[in-house]
């Protein structure tokens, strides 16, 4: 496939071939081949294949909500190819049996896919982590969303277990009192924040505890927020 005339990311026009699933040359002028799809993109822009690495396709348990069918169908819609699902499903992606039965939904998916694994009281770390996971992640350290908050000895075992096997972990860094207090506080107030984000997610509960993320093998979390990172800074 020939896509003629295209605008890239960058500004400049370019022409593009595709071979199979590769981008094969980016050139200021190709010549169409004699049996080449030819795509005239002139006006318009043209992106590589996007990647979401968070989405929550409701499947299992909430299907009534998202499935892997329509929530790739919509990805696919708005030029992105590849997603990361997230494990707060119904069972939770905590087990082996758990992410083979979401593997087995994920066929539905039009797009790429990858399946985080999730810690909880009850995960089966051998059996989850010989599973191909994106990731362990998002790992929760508050009940934000569902009830899969852990306290920091277990994110500090699920942290060691992971990385012997090679696996990065992602975090949903919030602190657990501080978010209990918030959310009563929401509760109290219904009122909601900056950005539209409820007060249960305030900025002090997403920094989460300077012990935690110690006990995190020493590695510095990502955060959405940079006064999210007050709390990991050096007196």
């Amino acid at each position: 496939m020939l896509i003629a005339n295209a605008t890239l990311a960058d500004g400049h026009r370019r022409d593009v071939r595709i071979e199979g699933e590769r981008i094969a040359a980016v050139e200021r002028r190709l010549s169409a081949d004699a049996d080449e799809t030819t795509i005239d993109a002139a006006g318009k822009l043209l992106l590589p294949g996007m990647i979401d690495s968070h989405v929550h396709f409701r499947e299992p348990g909430f299907p009534e909500k998202e499935t892997w069918a329509s929530g790739s169908r919509a990805a696919a819609a708005g030029g992105v190819t590849t997603v990361v699902d997230q494990p707060n499903t119904q069972p939770p992606t905590v087990t082996g049996e758990a992410f083979d039965e979401k593997a087995e939904l994920a066929a539905d998916s039009v797009v790429d896919f990858g399946i985080n694994g999730g810690v909880t009281p009850a995960w089966q770390p051998n059996e989850l982590l010989d599973r191909p996971l994106f990731a362990l992640g998002e790992v929760f350290l508050a009940d934000s969303t569902g009830e899969m908050g852990i306290d920091a000895d277990l994110f500090a075992d699920a942290v060691t277990a992971a990385t012997e096997r090679g696996v990065p972990v992602t975090v949903h860094a919030e602190d657990a009192a501080r978010f209990d207090a918030s959310a009563r506080e929401r509760s109290e107030a219904q009122r909601v924040v900056r950005d539209g984000e409820a007060v249960s997610s305030s900025r002090e509960a997403q920094s989460a505890s300077r012990t935690t993320s110690e006990s995190a093998s020493g590695q510095r979390p990502r955060a959405n927020d940079p006064d999210a990172w007050s709390a990991f800074r050096t007196p």
